[in-house]
């Protein structure tokens, strides 16, 4: 029996389409239409075992001198959910009957992962594995994988290098997790990680660097021409004038000269193809989209065979031998008709096989769009057939004028930049544009006039914007090695997991949206402000260094011995950093009042006042007057109740409001109205 292993249902039952010509679903499997077997993982079916399984010291109820553990080769086992259980039960069972089995998970380090997890629970040994490669999921991608068949074992480094990123994650993850919490005496949980961390990192930073900006006025010297054109002074961007300086340098102003015009046609080629990162960044500006969101919609298009696989790096395809057909099964879009009658040809420098590693870039597919995409799926479908489409469009050309003049010891300058050949642009409805700057002579131009400016701190992070430097990290780090480290490993994260960062980082309390910025909590503040300076895991040079060894890895240059023997040494400074910092970060929190009614600190968390007492157990939630129409009970209105007072609030109940005085019952750990006096 020959049967395929495939990441996703859906790219099994697309195996069998192509490869048998047809299926028929048995179950949790497909029967092609030749006999053979196509199944089908669903993602991750088994894991790593939980440390505290091995053993109950290195668990939440273990003790911190125990911490951190290490160990080496981590147990595996299923993931305890029943359709979990299942696939796994009916993949084994089909690879025990198998007499082949061809590898058809993802082209990647995860998927290849995913896969060689399988087979290692299992216990299966003694088969004939084949890797199916499939860099594009299309007929004549999948018939070429086939075609180049390669022996499993020839990706075993990639392999071992999945195993030790999962191993790494959840060793450096779990135990700097549990340090910092307990250490911290948080009531909520202090998840640190190797990704999460310096993605917050990132946040907190570029949030204290605008809370703590102190804008500077500055000034500016104009003239304005007949039609508009404004001419600025031209100073180094360090020069900033003061009033003084601006209303003394006008006063030496009056002797104009030397007019120079110059003009520069510039050609602008068809914006890149997209991988999911570009355009994941692309939908959050234009519609606000999340991450997450992109890539679901992308997934549903991809499973319906419109676009190609979305979880992709790269913005170039390998070849242009399969583009004919996919323009052919479009003519009838009139985009498509005018590239086919003049003969266009996608640009050049898009069709890069070195700069595919797994996946080519997202285009579409030989399948017009049907009645079976709407909303949401058609817009994002429309963007991606409109980018595909500009790709084959010649060049826009601008046309960018800078005219200049002298006065004194002094330059004036003005810019102009038109749109005069649509090129790529056509496509998205631009149209053509005049200017008027090549034409301004010295008795255009007015008086001048001194404008006030000021200094402007950073943007707020965007998902588009933290996106981007996730992927660009490199920038941050000084090394010349380390940059090339990361940015052959793609920076932080993956463009399959970046998404799920910032939801996680959300879902943990660490940020929050705020319209479409991402700004970061008192927890997540807290949780960076508590780290040392050099704390590895704020920094994106633990990425770079891990990324390192699995790169090693993955080549066959470092054996998994040497690796774990680097990753111990990265466990044991995260951790001994914790332990020798958070000790004195917690005993230096901030209390909202004492406790009435044992006198120790009350302190404050996402969702209540609580008794750092544990034997006392007073505690006070946030929501606790929701019902009556307030949202929740401010620091303020706490410290006072848990002092014993009775606090006057306002609520309101359909169209009433009120003020009622409350007070808080310390038995009973509710607020409850005042009695009348």
């Amino acid at each position: 029996m020959e049967l395929f292993v495939a990441e996703k249902p859906s790219v099994a039952r697309y195996l069998a389409q192509v490869l048998s010509g047809g299926y028929e679903k048995k179950g949790e499997y497909y029967e092609g239409k030749d006999g053979r077997i196509y199944g089908a993982a669903q993602g991750h079916l088994v894991k790593c075992v939980s440390p505290d399984e091995v053993n109950e010291e290195w668990g939440w109820r273990g003790n911190i001198s125990k911490l951190p553990f290490f160990m080496e080769d981590i147990p595996l086992k299923v993931i305890d959910e029943p359709s979990a259980k299942t696939k796994y039960k009916t993949l084994v069972d089909l690879m025990k009957k198998a007499d082949i089995i061809y590898v058809a998970t993802d082209a990647g380090r995860e998927g290849e992962h995913i896969f060689r997890k399988i087979l290692k629970k299992s216990g299966i040994k003694g088969k004939e594995l084949k890797r199916l490669w499939i860099r594009k999921m299309t007929a004549e991608g999948v018939l070429k994988a086939f075609e180049d068949l390669k022996d499993l074992s020839e990706y075993d480094g990639l392999a071992l290098s999945g195993q030790l990123r999962e191993e790494s994650d959840l060793l450096i993850g779990i135990n700097a997790t549990i340090l910092a919490t307990k250490l911290s005496e948080s009531e909520s949980v202090l998840s640190l990680g190797r990704v999460q961390t310096p993605t917050l990192f990132l946040i907190v930073g570029r949030d204290m660097l605008i809370e703590n900006f102190t804008k500077v006025k500055h000034y500016s010297v104009i003239a304005k021409d007949q039609k508009g054109n404004t001419f600025e002074l031209v100073l180094d961007k360090e020069t900033h004038l003061s009033k003084e300086e601006a209303d003394k340098l006008l006063q030496n102003l009056g002797n104009r000269r030397n007019l120079d015009i110059e003009d520069k046609l510039k050609k602008e080629k068809p914006q890149k193809l997209f991988d999911l990162t570009s355009l994941q960044k692309y939908m959050n500006k234009k519609y606000k989209w999340t991450a997450k969101k992109t890539l679901d919609v992308t997934q549903k298009l991809y499973e319906k065979q419109y676009v190609t696989y979305p979880r992709t790096s790269s913005q170039y395809i390998a070849g242009d031998e399969e583009l004919p057909q996919v323009l052919k099964a479009h003519e009838d879009n009139e985009v498509i008709k005018r590239i086919l009658d003049l003969g266009y040809k996608i640009e050049p420098s898009f069709v890069n096989p070195e700069k595919v590693s797994d996946h080519e870039a997202i285009i579409i597919t030989t399948n017009p769009k049907g009645d079976n995409i709407v909303g949401d799926e058609s817009l994002l479908y429309d963007i991606i057939f409109k980018r595909f489409a500009a790709a084959f469009y010649p060049p826009a050309v601008k046309k960018e004028t800078i005219a200049s003049f002298d006065d004194g010891e002094y330059k004036f300058k003005a810019k102009e930049s038109i749109l005069i050949e649509k090129g790529w642009k056509e496509i998205f409805d631009m149209d053509l544009e005049t200017g008027n700057l090549a034409e301004i002579q010295l008795s255009d131009i007015g008086g001048y006039h001194i404008i006030e400016k000021e200094t402007k701190p950073p943007s707020r992070y965007t998902e588009a914007s933290l996106l981007g430097d996730m992927e660009n990290a490199a920038k941050f780090l000084m090394s010349d090695d380390d940059k090339k480290t990361l940015k052959k490993a793609e920076g932080i994260g993956t463009v399959a997991t970046r998404d799920s960062i910032i939801e996680l980082l959300i879902r943990r309390g660490y940020i929050e949206r705020v319209k479409n910025n991402l700004v970061s909590t008192e927890l997540g503040r807290k949780l960076i402000q508590m780290m040392p300076e050099d704390f590895l895991l704020t920094k994106v040079q633990a990425t770079a260094y891990l990324e390192t060894l699995l790169s090693e890895i993955q080549e066959g240059n470092m054996t998994a011995n040497e690796f774990y023997k680097e990753l111990q040494q990265f466990v044991l400074k995260t951790c001994s950093d914790i332990k020798a910092n958070v000790k004195t970060i917690s005993m230096e929190r901030e209390s909202v009042t004492k406790c009435k009614k044992c006198g120790s600190p009350i302190y404050e968390n996402k969702k209540v006042y609580s008794c750092s007492n544990k034997e006392c157990k007073v505690i006070l939630f946030k929501n606790g007057l929701e019902k009556l129409g307030k949202a929740s009970v401010t620091q303020k209105e706490a410290s006072k109740l848990l002092n014993g007072s009775i606090v006057k609030v306002k609520l309101k109940s359909k169209n009433k409001s009120w003020t009622q005085p409350v007070v808080f019952n310390f038995e009973k750990n509710w607020i409850e109205f005042a009695e009348k006096k």
